[in-house]
């Protein structure tokens, strides 16, 4: 009996946050999850203080009840200096244990995945709560075809005492964003950057970095998916490693639509529950677009994979990704370039891009260099006239 009231019934599983169980809750009559939270060997100072931060995220998570994907949080109980975390009851079990025992899922359901995860992360960080620990094992799939987000914040994980002052932190190493590495404050858009290892991982059925290398995402591009399909320019944008690059919740979903309706069939994988018959070659197969490509492609919202590839073998370039994005938005400008110049009545055909492959930037149209771009250029263009009028007078004169 675990806090006078929980009666513990069988494990569920363990590691190196702690155990779970299966409880029984007599006053409410339903069955519960419960997670203790193993401290081991932590110095008391710092007991106390992950005592404190397990109650306050706790209650952070049981904010979130009501939303359809977060997994409810009923209670927290303290048991011999350790917390208890009592939580909704899932049939079903992980993402990983999925991957782990079935393989990748389809491209279908992991639509599916990503859609209710940026659901739940939109509603946490709207609430002002991170969740600081998004993986695959922090997911869970319900028999139902639930799919749920559990631990905001809550498991404590041992690491390398040349990481934190404490040994220990919050989060898991192979998922982290590349700013947390740094000692950056946390971000919204670091849970963003774990989604998108996670959904990589879910599709692909491998992480998107080398296993053997945890500070990867420090100094390596992503592996060019093979089996995301549409899905890919979501994957490059939330592995973005600056965290500006990547797309904020509401356009994440937006590149999620655009790849749902443009996946018309499973680009790999398998449908949970289900096998995948053997699928027949569609004829000699392009060769997997460069991530410097796939990122490009992302920025400006362009499925690299409807991209007409100039390259060798029919492989996507630069240049095609530059001649889409002009065919899209008829000019090869950032979104905020092409923002600012709708706003202002700028026609963009004038500006001079200073970016890279000519790109427009946003200060290209706020200062720009020739005419027809605004007040500031075509008064620096009237005073060239004058000055050239004057000179010309004096050399004739």
């Amino acid at each position: 009996m675990i806090g006078g009231r929980y009666r513990l019934s069988r494990p569920l599983g363990a590691g190196g946050f702690g155990e779970v169980w299966e409880a029984h809750d007599p006053v409410l009559g339903v069955d519960v999850a419960m997670k203790m939270v193993r401290l081991g060997s932590v110095p008391d100072e710092a007991r106390a203080e992950l005592l404190t931060r397990a109650a306050r995220e706790s209650r952070n998570a049981a904010r979130l009840r009501d939303h359809p994907h977060i997994i409810t949080v009923h209670d927290v109980v303290e048991v011999d200096g350790a917390p208890w975390i009592v939580m909704q009851l899932v049939e079903g079990g992980s993402l990983a244990d999925e991957l782990r025992t079935n393989g990748p899922l389809t491209l279908r359901r992991t639509f599916d995945v990503a859609e209710a995860l940026l659901s739940a992360l939109g509603a946490a960080h709207d609430a002002g709560i991170m969740h600081r620990d998004v993986k695959p094992a922090n997911v869970m799939l319900g028999e139902n075809g639930d799919v749920l987000l559990t631990d905001f914040g809550i498991a404590v994980a041992h690491t390398d005492s040349r990481l934190t002052r404490t040994t220990m932190v919050i989060g898991s190493p192979a998922y982290m964003a590349p700013e947390r590495w740094q000692g950056a404050p946390n971000d919204s858009r670091s849970d963003l950057f774990s989604l998108g290892v996670t959904l990589y991982e879910a599709v692909e059925g491998v992480p998107p970095f080398p296993s053997d290398n945890l500070t990867a995402a420090l100094t390596e591009t992503p592996r060019a998916p093979q089996r995301a399909g549409p899905l890919t320019p979501l994957l490059i944008g939330l592995l973005a490693r600056d965290p500006a690059d990547r797309p904020a919740v509401p356009q994440a979903l937006a590149m999620l639509g655009r790849a749902r309706r443009a996946g018309t069939r499973p680009a790999g994988g398998r449908l949970s529950g289900t096998p995948t018959p053997p699928r027949a070659p569609d004829g000699p197969r392009q060769g997997a677009p460069d991530p410097a490509v796939c990122r490009l492609a992302a920025e400006h919202e362009v499925d690299v994979n409807s991209i007409k590839g100039t390259g060798t073998d029919g492989g996507v370039l630069v240049q095609d990704v530059i001649a889409a994005v002009k065919a899209r938005h008829g000019v090869y400008a950032t979104r905020a370039a092409r923002e600012f110049a709708a706003q202002q009545g700028i026609d963009l055909a004038g500006v001079a891009g200073s970016g890279k492959h000519g790109l427009i930037c946003i200060q290209d149209v706020k200062r720009p260099s020739t005419g027809q771009t605004g007040a500031a250029g075509v008064a620096v263009t009237v005073a060239c006239v004058v000055l050239l009028l004057f000179l010309l007078a004096k050399l004739s004169g």
